[in-house]
This record gives structure tokens, C-alpha cells and sequence, in this order.
């Protein structure tokens, strides 16, 4: 054949510049007239449109829509040309094309597969469930052309049944991604066909569809189609189709009148059978024979199960509480769908809820009729509700955070008999692998993901969609069913907007081609989801429901809770589905960046609640009478919940962000993170000051709690007077201390605690300096003005620290004891080097749709030293510089600890708030080639480059506390209590890869970024303070970097406390020199959270493994019994009593990594 081409538009290829993306707007370049000679439109315009509505597309006005293309022939014409169509289909409508050359009609049917190309080429393909490409190829015979000027006019039409919605807003709301009608042109070419030609039919195609219905006599038949495509023009024509199989042989005829061109398409129906299926097709055209044999096999005969919903974005649609208010009306029309259709022998509507926090707020806001009118319709299976309290950023959230997302769904369910079942996480694109053990711990076995793909490409890159459903377990224990859907609002996105059977009859056929494969074992697929986000819940699709059941034996829609459809599966085919294991990433995660303080101040409060908690408890345990104030606690994890939830903000909150939508929806997003901080240090304080107030003393003191369950020495900061110093009680001897500010009356100063037990507290006495004490005030700190000096060094007996005065970071860092260089001098980035990286305007740094340019962000280094200053202290010295950076002043201090093998590293990055793109990184290039990365999940630790799904996030990870740098002969520990993401090789490239090395010595740590095009924030500013500590040895073992981590996000707790007398002292408050309140005899289990039970007496207890082994540590509380002790799932339902030992104390069996929740009742 020759290769040489005429004329073509657009590419195969993504990021065709002569293809203009009108799909949200088909109007925008009208019905195009174009100029294939000067490839330019008659405006001269340089674009083709991408999209061509058919006439039933309601965007398009409900029109037929003519596309002109001029060309010139001034050769000498060949035989035959062809007209080459690469097209996309994103939604059910899938339109025919006539073909007009130079007014002579025919016609083009495509007939879509699902998309192999592993991209998706346009934005709107990102929010789809049907993304499915084809070539359509028609035969233009020569003598329909002529020398000289030619003309091909291509119209697309629908051809089914629409129902016209003629008022805009309406259109509106019918979800754009569901609705187009018509195709979307990825090239079109014009080419001359050299092939020799006898025969009449290029080529014959029969497809079997998944459509079946009962025939008039009763039999079931499968709808199928007959296509033929012509190697020339037909005047007339006679065929027999011959079909063979099981059940026997059945003939069809067919007559053709004249066809000029392209395509004859007919439909036949087939009796059902089993195997595969022979055809004949013979007979005559234009006198000429013709014969064509193949073989076809009949489509799966489907349960099509239906879960309708409207998504719950708590904002970015509408404000927050107005979300609330529209979420709660579409229960009420649910309700009165379900009584409505109560007596309906074709039941078709059942409800879904994929966020507890609808319930809750229902629950509030109605009368005791309807509340009973909802528990009744969630005990009848009507409606259903997930799991989760909100959907939430799962990387984002913290361990407890994971756990009291279902525990508050729990507490609405449990009063009235019931558990949740199912885990939704909706929009989010990929998730923590400890959420299966934390499902598989809440009794939740089920697990619907119904990701987007806008920014988060994980089904697209992983393809697991299609071994859905398939049991997901976590590297670190816990399995759970999972469903992974292509989108949400899927009956829509499936069946049309407005769902209609002709719509449905094509985008059930399509969706369905994905789980037509031998390996794909059940016959039963999960359509989840009708409304897109907030949405009012339209009742039209119950009537299409209906209507479709009442067509169609199969596919059979099953409106159902969604549990049916996991049960189902599971009891038919569990033996026979896949099995995956391995982390998602933190695709969406990146979002929680374009906020950095308030994500900061939560990952505080993360680490702060559950310290007040375990503190609090051991309160009333220690005095009788007491209460544990659980309201309080609730409103303080609600608020926590509410920041991590995904929704940040207004869908304008990137392009327009001084709009009252957006500025009102931050107001309330921040709030969420300021309360949820000021309630966790609110609780903390107050839980340390019902211990302190126990005792008496004889002046002012300080005391020091170590919240967690193990031992360990650190700094903590308490405010005192500027000229008292601290002494231990029983020596007398000052506590090692350093002033961080003074003021008139008051001074925050830090001090060094050696050895604090775990649940323990110190106290130290407070005193006047006298005139012979010697308080550590080192001399005044050094300041040096930016002058001649280029490097700085600190040392101790473990380390030696050069640090690059010009270039504001390391330059050499040396572990003595190891005799090994850490830093890497030959990277082009300094170690802990503020990196600022800008650009990224209409690239894929902003979406991961392919007909974007690459981001290449340019970094920029440049510091400017303007001071110097340095301190040396009684634990250890420190040097500070401030300097200019791009956008801003840095102030940084490295402090290299006496008496801890440790360096630390705090950042204030004044910035320049800015709209442009940006992203700030810090650099630790560590001397470790080809090392292995890890970070830590809420369990357990990822080594990248083998625990990741596939299609999972790798541009950025997640860490909870830290990560391990490490090889064989030296590892690197880096906790990063405040930053919760980090890079490895690389800043972020916006490249999306579906493959890529997630080892080696150099780590970043990706502070913040406005790279979201929407509901994240799109710009930030100010002063952002952020810290991390580091660590070398010859290994990290695990534990020990678990400890470290959280040592780091929280420490220990101090309060100064004032003159107090006329107390009963009892223990465990009667030594000066403070006490234990529990005991946890291992530090390679943790106790992770100690609060009140919620459904019974007494309190929870929860440990986690934290070194990989069996273990059973003992658990007591000095003075006071533990009078029974059960095992309990995470939410507190028991499994079995546990034995109490002689000393009232408790041993508590937990396997390696994993999590163990014990009840216990106090004597």
C-alpha cells in the first residue's frame, strides 16, 4: 500500500496541536467548515474540533452537527481511497458517522473496545467509567472523486431516543462526563488505496452484544450485530447469514439496496447456548459472489448490581454546611422513593451513603419519624451505609485517625443492631495498605474504591480495575474484598445522563467488554454510584430501571445494598479470585501541601490527642470518682477527621481563589485544623493537670510526663521565670537548660531529660538563681554578620558537621564511630538544601492528561547568608543562619546533641505568597548509593521498591514519622514530624510513571506545592516552620526508628505548676520526684491509645507490635488491680476473656506488626 497521505488532522499520538479539546463546549468552534490544503478552518483557524456532537448531545443543542473538510486531488486519481478515523468514546452514546463525498451519502459504524493505550489524551477522560478507542477505516471508491477541488462532510448521529432537557441549568447538572453524545476525533486521514481489489466486502464482523431478551416464544436470545464494510459501491445485494452452534443452525436474511460507501450494519438475534458460535455468511452483491465464515462467542449473561448515590464532598460544590443540608435532602427523597416503590413488585431503587458523617448530620436535623423512617429503611438493606465517617486522605491520616473513622459510624449503627460492612472511599485515588488490617479489625470486610483519575492515575497505571473484585492484603497483615470501580456516579457514566435504555443498550456493551475474560471469574459487576458530588438525587433512573429490567433478561440491574453484592461474589467465586498485596501511595496527599501550616498543626494534634488520651485515662484511674470526659475527646477527633477528609476547598479554589466560594470554604477547612490543634493541646494540658494537681509542694515546679509506652531521654520546652533555675528534687543538681526566649517576666526555656520511663512523670523543683548557683546560661550567642567566612563546623564525640555558609546547608556530615561520610558532596543539591522549584503552568505538573507538555520545573538554590549565629550549651551547640531564598528569608538552625546520637535540623521559611506554580523541597543526598528507601505506614515500614501496587503513586510517598536511608554497612534515619511526604531521586517531574526505581541515597522531603488545578489550595504565604531529626548507625532496626519517629512528633510533655497544699496524698503521686502511672514491660510493643470504652465499663487499651515477632508483653498499673481484661476487635466488640495475673496485671498477646485492643475493667 502506499503510504502517502493526502491529507490527516490530529494524531495518534497525545498532544495533537492542530486538535482543539471543545468537549465541554461543542459549540465553541461551530459546525467547521475546513481547508485540508492550507490546514486551517474558513476563519483561518489553526483547530480542528476534538469533538463532534451528534444530534442527541444536549451541550450541542440537540442538533445535527456538519463538519466540511475541502481537499484538492491535482493528481491522477488511483482506484480507490480510504478514510482512516482514529476516535475516542468516553461516554454510553456512542454515534454512527454519514459520510458525504462530494454529496454522495454513506455511512461509518465504529465499534469501540476499551482503551489499551495505558493514557488518557484529554481532561474530561479522567472523570469517565467508559474510555474505549477504535479505527474505523472506509473505502472511498475513486469514481465518487474528481480532479481538482473535493468535499467530505462528516455528521455524527445518535440515532436512539433522547429526552430533550431544554433548560440550561438542567443540562447542567446531568454531569458532562455522562452525557456527550457523539465521537471524539483523534485523527482523520486521507489516503490512497493501492491494494488490488476483487472482491465486494473489505471485511465481516460479527459481534456477539450482552444485551438478551426473552423472544416472543419464550427463548432467551442474545442481541448481535452483523457489520460489513465495502471494498466498492453496491446497488443491490441478497444475504444468508448461517449460524451454528450447541443448539443447532438458524438462518437470517438479509437485503441490501444501494450503497455508495463505508459501512452496512444489521442486527439479528441469536438463541442462547453454550460455546462457541460458527458463522457462514454467502450470497450475492451486485451479481458478484460473496462468502465470509468466522466464529463468534456469546457474551456473559450479567448481574449488573446498582448502588445509587450522590458523592459526599464535604465543600468544594457548595459551602460546607450547605452540603450538609442538600446531602440530607437527597435522604429524604430516597425515603420517599423507598416507601413509594415499597409495594412494587420490580424493586429499583435502593440508597447509598458513602460518609457516616450524612447520617450524623440527618440524624440531628430530623424529626423522630423520619430518624425511624432511615433506621428502618439502613435495617431493611434500602439504604446502605459505608464504613467511614468521611472519606479521608488515608497516607494523610494517622493510625487512631484510621480507626475513629469507623468507630463513629459504629457508634450510630451499633444502638440499632446493626455493624457497618463496607469501606467506601470515593474519589480518592489511592490508599494506605494498613487500612486492610484496620478493616479487617473493625469487622469491615468489604472495601468499594471508586477512584478519579485526575491527578492520581493509579487504575489507569495499574490496570486492577480489571481483576475487580480481588481480595487486597496489606504487607503487614489484614485482608479485605475489594471493589475497585473505574469512577463514581457510574449509572450515569454507564447508561447516559439521564440513564435511558437506548444509551444503556451501548454503554453497558462497552463497560462490559473489560470483564469479558476467561480469568475474570464472576458474573456479577458493581455499577456504583448515580449523582456526582452533592448532587440532588434525581428519581428519573428508578423508571429506567424498570423500563430496562422489563427489556432485557440480561444484563439484569439489582438495585441492592452494596454488601449484596460483595456477598454474592464472595459465595460464589471467592476460591476462584485474584489476591494483590501492597501500598497505593499518596497521589492525593500531595494536596495536603498546598496548606502546609494548618497540615502541620494536624499532624500535631494526630500525635497530641492520643498522649492526652492515655494521660486522661490513667487519671481516673487513679482517682476514684473521677470521669473521662468523652464528649470533649469526640469533638476534638471530629475536627481532626474533618481536615484530613479530601475535600479542601471550592472546584475554583486554583483559577479564582478571592472568590467568596472558595475564601468562605477555607475559612471553614482552616478552622478544622486550628480546632482540632487548640482542642488536642486544650486536652493534653488539662490530662497532665489532673495529675499534677494530686500532690503538694513547697513552691513552684516543674513536671514532665512521658506519654508514651517506653523509656527515652529528649528535650522539652516549658515557660518559666527568666531568672529561676530547675533542679531535681532529690540531688539538687540543675537540670541541663537553655533559654529560647526571655521576656520581662516570663522565659520559654528547653531542658534535657534523661531516661524518663514510658506513662511516667518527673518532677523537678523551681528556684531563684542565687548568686552561687550555676545556672547554664552559655555566653551570649555568637552573631556573625555575612562576611568572609564560608564554612562552619560543629563536633562532638559522635559527629562532625560542616556546614557551606553560602549555600545555607551541609557539606559534609561524618559518623566518627562508623568512619563514613553521610552527605553527598558530589549531588548538585546541599544536604538539607532549601530547594524551590517554579513552574509548571498547563504542563503535567498540574494533571496527568497525556496531551499535556512535560512540567520540567526549574529548581533555584541561590542563598544569601545576612547573619550567623552560633551557641554552644550544656547538651550540645547549634548554629543558626538567616538568609535570602527565592521568594523569601530563611532562618534554619542545625544543633548537634551531647547526649543523644542526633543532629537536628528547624526551618522558617518566610515566603512570598504566590499564585504561580511552585513547590518547595529540602534535599538529604546521603552517601548511600543503591540504597534501600523506606518509610513508615500507620504499620508497619514500606520498602518502595517492593511493596507498592501496581499503578501506585511514586513521584511522592507518605511517611507517618520518618525515613530509613539504608545498606549494608551504614543507614540513615530521617523523622519528619511535620513534613508528610517525601521524593526519592527526584523533585517532582509531573510525569506520572507507571515504573520507576524508588531506591538510592537521595531523599527529598517535599514541603509544599500549588500544583492542583482544583479544590486545593492555590497559593500560600508567610512564616512556615518545620523541623526534622537525624540519625545514623550501622542498621536502624525498626523499632527503634518507630520509637525515634514518634519521640519526634511528640515528646515529652512539661507544665510549670504553682504553690499547692491542703491535697490527700495517695500513690501514685506521693514521691518528690514524680512516678509511674502504668508499666509496659517491652518497648517493641507500644501502647498507641488508652481511652474510655465507648459501650461498656471500664477502658480500652490498644498495643501495637512494632519489631515484626510474637509477643505478649505485660501490662500493669502500680497501686491498682485490672479486675478482667477482654480481647476486642478495633471497635470494641470482644472476642475472648483474658486471664488476670497474681498482680493484677495483664499479659496481651499481639503477632507481628499487628494491633491488639483489650477491654479492661479496673477492681
Amino acid at each position: 500500500m502506499d503510504k502517502k497521505v493526502i491529507w490527516s488532522i490530529g494524531s495518534t499520538e497525545s498532544g495533537a496541536e492542530d486538535l482543539l479539546d471543545n468537549y465541554k463546549d461543542p459549540n465553541r468552534l461551530g459546525d467547521i467548515v475546513w481547508d485540508a490544503d492550507a490546514k486551517c478552518s474558513s476563519t483561518l483557524g489553526t483547530k480542528w474540533p476534538m469533538f463532534h456532537p451528534s444530534e442527541a448531545d444536549p451541550d450541542g443543542g440537540y442538533r445535527l452537527h456538519p463538519y466540511t473538510i475541502h481537499f484538492s486531488l491535482e493528481e491522477q486519481l488511483v482506484q480507490d481511497y480510504i478514510l482512516a478515523i482514529d476516535y475516542l468514546v468516553i461516554a454510553p452514546r456512542v454515534s454512527y458517522l454519514e459520510i458525504k463525498v462530494n454529496g454522495v451519502s454513506g455511512f461509518a459504524y465504529v465499534r469501540p473496545t476499551p482503551s489499551q493505550s495505558g493514557e488518557i489524551a484529554l481532561q474530561s477522560g479522567l472523570h469517565t467509567t467508559i474510555y474505549a478507542d477504535g479505527r474505523a477505516e472506509v473505502i472511498v471508491p475513486g469514481h465518487l472523486l474528481q480532479r481538482g477541488k473535493n468535499t467530505i462532510e462528516l455528521t455524527c448521529h445518535d440515532g436512539g431516543e433522547t429526552l430533550v432537557i431544554d433548560r440550561i441549568e438542567a443540562i447542567k447538572r446531568l454531569d458532562r462526563m455522562a452525557n456527550g453524545a457523539g465521537l471524539l476525533y483523534q485523527k482523520l486521514s486521507f489516503s490512497p488505496d493501492n491494494r488490488r481489489k476483487d472482491a465486494v466486502l473489505n471485511h465481516v464482523e460479527v459481534q456477539s452484544t450482552v444485551l438478551y431478551r426473552q423472544s416472543a416464544s419464550e427463548e432467551l436470545v442474545n442481541v448481535c450485530h452483523l457489520y460489513l464494510e465495502l471494498a466498492t459501491s453496491v446497488t443491490n445485494g441478497d444475504l444468508t447469514l448461517q449460524i451454528s452452534g450447541s443448539n443447532g443452525k438458524r438462518e437470517y436474511g438479509f437485503g441490501m439496496s444501494a450503497v455508495a460507501l463505508g459501512h452496512v450494519h444489521f442486527t439479528f438475534e441469536c438463541l442462547d447456548g453454550e460455546g462457541p458460535v460458527t458463522y457462514l455468511l454467502q450470497g450475492e452483491m451486485d451479481e458478484k459472489p460473496v462468502k465470509w465464515e468466522g466464529s463468534f462467542t456469546r457474551r456473559r449473561k450479567w448481574k449488573v448490581y446498582i448502588a445509587p448515590h450522590a458523592h459526599t464532598d464535604i465543600g468544594y460544590t457548595h459551602r460546607q454546611w450547605e452540603v450538609a443540608e442538600r446531602l440530607c435532602r437527597n435522604v429524604d427523597t430516597a425515603l420517599d422513593l423507598i416507601e413509594k416503590e415499597a409495594e412494587s413488585a420490580e424493586p429499583a431503587f435502593t440508597y447509598h451513603l458513602d460518609a457516616g458523617w450524612v447520617l450524623e448530620t440527618y440524624l440531628a436535623t430530623r424529626d423522630d419519624r423520619r430518624n425511624k423512617q432511615l433506621i428502618q429503611a439502613l435495617q431493611a438493606g434500602k439504604i446502605s451505609l459505608a464504613g467511614n465517617y468521611v472519606d479521608l486522605l488515608t497516607q494523610f491520616a494517622g493510625l487512631e485517625d484510621l480507626i475513629r473513622n469507623h468507630e463513629f459510624v459504629n457508634d450510630l449503627l451499633q444502638p440499632t443492631g446493626m455493624r457497618p460492612k463496607v469501606n467506601a472511599v470515593v474519589d480518592v485515588a489511592s490508599l494506605t495498605s494498613s487500612l486492610p488490617a484496620i478493616m479487617e479489625g473493625s469487622g469491615i470486610k468489604y472495601l468499594i474504591h471508586a477512584n478519579n483519575q485526575d491527578r492520581g492515575p493509579f487504575r489507569l497505571n495499574g490496570g486492577l480495575h480489571k481483576l475487580s473484585p480481588f481480595y487486597w492484603e496489606g504487607p503487614q497483615g489484614g485482608r479485605v474484598l475489594c471493589w475497585l470501580a473505574k469512577m463514581y456516579c457510574e449509572l450515569r457514566k454507564v447508561c447516559g445522563s439521564p440513564p435511558m435504555v437506548t444509551s444503556a443498550e451501548r454503554g453497558l456493551d462497552m463497560w462490559l467488554q473489560e470483564y469479558e475474560r476467561e480469568d475474570y471469574a464472576p458474573d456479577a459487576v458493581l455499577l456504583y454510584g448515580q449523582e456526582a458530588d452533592n448532587t440532588d438525587l434525581d428519581p428519573q433512573p428508578v423508571d429506567f430501571v424498570k423500563e430496562w429490567n422489563r427489556d432485557y433478561a440480561f444484563p439484569k440491574l439489582v438495585a441492592s445494598d452494596v454488601s449484596e453484592f460483595f456477598e454474592y461474589v464472595e459465595n460464589g467465586y471467592s476460591s476462584k479470585l485474584h489476591t494483590v498485596k501492597g501500598d497505593g501511595g499518596a497521589y492525593w496527599e500531595d494536596g495536603a501541601g498546598s496548606s502546609i501550616t494548618p497540615t502541620i498543626q494536624t499532624r500535631k494534634a494526630q500525635a497530641m490527642l492520643p498522649a492526652a488520651e492515655k494521660l486522661e485515662t490513667l487519671a481516673v484511674i487513679h482517682n476514684k470518682g473521677w470521669s473521662y470526659p468523652l464528649k470533649q475527646y469526640d469533638e476534638a477527633w471530629r475536627e481532626l477527621l474533618l481536615y484530613v477528609e479530601h475535600t479542601w476547598g471550592a472546584f475554583l479554589s486554583a483559577t479564582e481563589p478571592e472568590a467568596l466560594l472558595q475564601q468562605d470554604q477555607w475559612a471553614v477547612k482552616q478552622h478544622m485544623a486550628d480546632s482540632a490543634y487548640q482542642w488536642a493541646n486544650r486536652l493534653l494540658h488539662t490530662s497532665a493537670t489532673r495529675h499534677s494537681l494530686n500532690w503538694n509542694n513547697d513552691g513552684r515546679e516543674v513536671v514532665v510526663y512521658n506519654p508514651h509506652s517506653w523509656s527515652f531521654s529528649g528535650k522539652v520546652q516549658v515557660e518559666i521565670a527568666p531568672q529561676e533555675i530547675i533542679l531535681h528534687p532529690e540531688t539538687l543538681e540543675q537540670i541541663p537548660m537553655r533559654y529560647i526566649k526571655v521576656l520581662p517576666s516570663q522565659a520559654v526555656v528547653e531542658l534535657w531529660v534523661d531516661d524518663l520511663p514510658g506513662l511516667s512523670y518527673q518532677r523537678f523543683l523551681l528556684q531563684a538563681e542565687g548568686p552561687g548557683s550555676v545556672i547554664d546560661k552559655s555566653a551570649d550567642p555568637e552573631t556573625v554578620v555575612a562576611s568572609t567566612l564560608c564554612v562552619y563546623t560543629m563536633e562532638n564525640d559522635a559527629y562532625r558537621i560542616t556546614i557551606d555558609l553560602n549555600r545555607g546547608c551541609v557539606s559534609s556530615w561524618i559518623d566518627k564511630a562508623l568512619d563514613q561520610e553521610l552527605a553527598d558532596a558530589t549531588s548538585p543539591w546541599g544536604f538539607g538544601q532549601l530547594l524551590y522549584a517554579e513552574g509548571g503552568e498547563g504542563t503535567r505538573l498540574m494533571s496527568n492528561q497525556a496531551d499535556l507538555p512535560d512540567g520540567n520545573p526549574q529548581v533555584l538554590t541561590d542563598f544569601t547568608l545576612i547573619e550567623m549565629t552560633s551557641d554552644v550549651f550544656s547538651y550540645g551547640q547549634s548554629v543558626k543562619l538567616r538568609g535570602k531564598v527565592p521568594y523569601g528569608e530563611l532562618e534554619l538552625e542545625w544543633t548537634l546533641l551531647d547526649r543523644a546520637k542526633q543532629v537536628e535540623v528547624s526551618y522558617s521559611y518566610s515566603k512570598e505568597e504566590r499564585l504561580e506554580k511552585e513547590a518547595v523541597y529540602i534535599a538529604f543526598p546521603c552517601r548511600l548509593p543503591d540504597a534501600q528507601v523506606l518509610s513508615d505506614s500507620q504499620l508497619g515500614w514500606m520498602d518502595w521498591d517492593k511493596d507498592q501496587l501496581p499503578g501506585g503513586c511514586k513521584e511522592w510517598l507518605p511517611l507517618q514519622t520518618g525515613i530509613i536511608v539504608q545498606k549494608e554497612h551504614a543507614a540513615v534515619h530521617i523523622a519528619s514530624p511535620d513534613i508528610p511526604l517525601f521524593c526519592v531521586g527526584n523533585i517532582v517531574q509531573g510525569k506520572w510513571p507507571k515504573e520507576m526505581r524508588l531506591s538510592g541515597g537521595t531523599v527529598f522531603s517535599y514541603v509544599l506545592n500549588n500544583y492542583w488545578h482544583t479544590n486545593y489550595k492555590g497559593s500560600q504565604g508567610g512564616t512556615i516552620r518545620f523541623r526534622y531529626a537525624l540519625s545514623s548507625g550501622k542498621t536502624q532496626p525498626l523499632d527503634q526508628a518507630y520509637r525515634r519517629g514518634w519521640q519526634t512528633r511528640q515528646s515529652m510533655y512539661a507544665q510549670r505548676m504553682s504553690f499547692q497544699d491542703f491535697r490527700d496524698v495517695a500513690e501514685p503521686y506521693s514521691r518528690e520526684s514524680g512516678g509511674t502511672l502504668a508499666e509496659l514491660n517491652t518497648d517493641q510493643s507500644v501502647i498507641t491509645a488508652w481511652k474510655k470504652a465507648r459501650r461498656a465499663n471500664g477502658f480500652i487499651v490498644r498495643l501495637q507490635e512494632i519489631a515484626g515477632c510474637v509477643q505478649s508483653p505485660n501490662l500493669l498499673i502500680p497501686g491498682k488491680r485490672i479486675a478482667a481484661a477482654w480481647l476486642s476487635d478495633l471497635l470494641e466488640n470482644e472476642h475472648s476473656e483474658l486471664p488476670i495475673e497474681s498482680d493484677g496485671s495483664i499479659r496481651i498477646p499481639i503477632q507481628p506488626w499487628g494491633l491488639s485492643t483489650v477491654r479492661i475493667e479496673m477492681v
